[in-house]
């Protein structure tokens, strides 16, 4: 362990040395155009919990949801890809059938978005296209379940509709 004591005198100051001062930044609805994705950890925890509950409101499971992103998501790396944006987040999963080991899909399990930021979740999606692709995924499958309508976004990215053959409503 390292101790790193404070100067007990402020550090002259030289007009010909670099001096380093903070720089304060805020970040704006138009910078997030130019932010990259980047990948959700285990500090992001109380935003999803505040995300979700505003999204899914009495059908969302705070305790299940918290163990399930703890023990499965962040703990299985090469199988999801959780990333997020300022006030947006996606979560994908790989999946495979048992008698096709080799042959992968990438399903976009999650996909939420505060409100007035549902425009971020295009550049989510086309980042989970990518890893997809870096994955060798023959599929990218959009099921996120969500009370909004997804095919506007499905169709700027060139995405194919899929239906059921058959479903039963339990």
């Amino acid at each position: 362990m390292v101790d790193v004591r404070q100067s007990s005198r402020a550090l002259p100051d030289q007009s010909n040395s670099i001096a380093f001062k903070p720089v304060v930044t805020t970040t704006i609805e138009a910078d997030t155009v130019l932010l990259e994705p980047w990948l959700l950890s285990e500090n992001d925890l109380p935003w999803l919990h505040f995300l979700f509950k505003k999204k899914y409101d009495s059908r969302f499971d705070s305790v299940t949801t918290e163990g399930w992103y703890r023990n499965i998501v962040l703990k299985n790396p090469m199988m999801f890809y959780p990333i997020r944006l300022a006030n947006s987040f996606l979560i994908a999963m790989l999946s495979t059938l048992p008698w096709l080991p080799a042959e992968f899909d990438c399903n976009i399990i999650c996909v939420c978005a505060d409100d007035g930021a549902m425009w971020e979740t295009v550049k989510l999606l086309r980042a989970s296209i990518e890893w997809a692709r870096q994955r060798k995924c023959q599929y990218w499958l959009l099921a996120s379940d969500t009370v909004y309508d997804l095919a506007p976004m499905a169709k700027r990215l060139n995405a194919d509709e899929l239906s059921p053959r058959y479903r039963i409503k339990l």
